[in-house]
């Protein structure tokens, strides 16, 4: 490749500083000690998500105008940039799974939208953000900004894009890098990240979620290869211009399958054998299917104790914070609870055909092969992945760790059993309470016969 263009966020600074940012970081160090000379192949275009734009969000609770302007609007300006450039080899628009999340049986397909996206990107443009805000009740099915917004730039590649060596690449929900450049790489909160990393420091033991469903997540790495393999694809098909763009689903659900029982117990069960060295509480994760138990056992089990604990803490003349991690968790599951409530599968049949027209060392170079992930490895090295580039913990003195489990795990059963036989308390007193009252209510009556 002899030059790459990047397209950078707003950024409060120079856009050379940002990119020499995102280059310093450990991502780029096996490039950096093999070939240094690399970076100076990076072209930069400004990009403000604020202006007309060619910038990026995957913010669900944006604001209409926002989420149109970063995820729809710029993929126009693209399109348009894209047929200023004399020899196009490819184009591929990274899209998400979930831009028809309604769709429950998802097809390597176009969906046509309820909104013509050219219409949407001028509403924008004229309308106020109060008027903007009317708009989202009536976005069908969709119930955030962000997918609705990513659903009206697919179909405005299929409208506009057509001409164009152009395809789309749809990941689910991306984790941490499986093999490249190394295990476990992450750089970021978002998807499922913030409360598997919650659940494993002790917290966050009750959603709602359909434990045995099927939880679509991919590796950064596989998602980066297919990207790449299907921009070859339709850079060297002669055939791809002028047809109907192909959609690859970078999927797992449908050829290698795990569930969020899996993977979010295996984190409680990693918290435990890789504690964090400032883990919060015992780890332990129950999944609920039903939203009202869920709500039960978290007020009942969780929330009760952590009051009771951030209330020593504050006599201690310590900062009380355990309830307010509490709630900004679960305020932030809420968002994406969509999901995990929801069964999916995406259909995943191009890129096994993309595969089948590969040559065996570019099968091997650029492998998205998702049936050879093996979960539990690949869970495992998702947890020490958080662990060591999110979290920042080196820590590995795991016998010490453990020990501090051990401590926590007796007084989280001690704080369960209190709240247990004090809620057991109440109860019985409750009862006494109403039996009495309703004997003095008989008695009265007999006295006025």
């Amino acid at each position: 490749m002899s030059r790459r263009i990047s397209i950078p966020e707003f950024y409060s600074g120079k856009s050379s500083e940002r990119v020499q940012e995102i280059t310093n970081s450990p991502l780029f160090d096996v490039i950096r000690a093999k070939n240094p000379e690399a970076f100076k192949k990076i072209s930069l275009i400004e990009g403000d998500i604020t202006m007309q734009n060619l910038g990026i969000t995957i913010s669900f609770t944006e604001p209409m105008k926002i989420a149109v302007a970063t995820n729809l609007q710029s993929v126009n300006e693209l399109i348009n940039l894209a047929r200023k450039v004399k020899k196009l080899d490819s184009f591929v628009h990274v899209s998400t799974a979930y831009t028809n999340w309604f769709e429950k049986d998802v097809k390597e397909i176009f969906y046509k939208p309820n909104y013509d996206p050219k219409k949407v990107i001028e509403m924008c443009k004229t309308l106020s953000d109060e008027e903007l805000g009317k708009m989202i009740p009536t976005l069908g099915k969709h119930n955030n900004t962000y997918t609705f917004s990513k659903s009206l730039s697919e179909y405005l590649i299929l409208q506009e894009g057509v001409d164009l060596p152009i395809t789309v690449v749809r990941p689910s929900v991306v984790i941490s890098s499986l093999k490249e450049p190394f295990p476990g790489w992450v750089d970021n909160w978002g998807g499922t990240t913030p409360f598997i990393f919650m659940i494993a420091k002790g917290l966050f033991r009750h959603p709602h979620n359909l434990g045995d469903n099927t939880i679509d997540a991919i590796p950064a790495d596989v998602t980066v290869n297919m990207v790449l393999a299907a921009g070859w694809k339709v850079g060297t098909d002669t055939n791809a211009r002028n047809s109907v763009p192909e959609i690859y689903n970078c999927t797992t659900s449908s050829n290698n399958p795990t569930t969020y029982d899996e993977v979010y117990g295996g984190f409680a069960e990693l918290g435990k054998k890789y504690p964090y060295s400032d883990i919060i509480w015992y780890p332990k994760v129950k999944l609920h299917h039903s939203y009202l138990m869920s709500q039960i056992y978290g007020f009942a089990f969780e929330k009760v104790p952590v009051y009771f604990a951030d209330f020593l803490m504050k006599l201690a003349g310590k900062k009380p914070k355990l309830m307010k991690i509490i709630n900004f968790s679960y305020d932030n599951y809420e968002i994406v609870r969509f999901v995990p409530t929801n069964r999916f599968v995406f259909r995943s049949e191009n890129p096994i055909k993309l595969m089948n027209v590969m040559s065996p060392k570019d099968l091997k170079d650029f492998d998205f092969d998702v049936r050879k992930i093996n979960w539990q490895k690949g869970i495992e090295t998702y947890y020490l992945g958080i662990r060591k580039y999110l979290a920042n913990d080196k820590s590995e003195n795991w016998l010490v760790l453990r020990k501090k489990v051990q401590r926590l795990k007796y007084a989280h059963y001690a704080l369960t059993g209190s709240t247990i036989a004090v809620s057991l308390f109440l109860l019985n007193k409750s009862r006494s309470l109403f039996q009495k009252r309703k004997e003095n209510n008989e008695i009265k009556l007999l006295n006025l016969m």
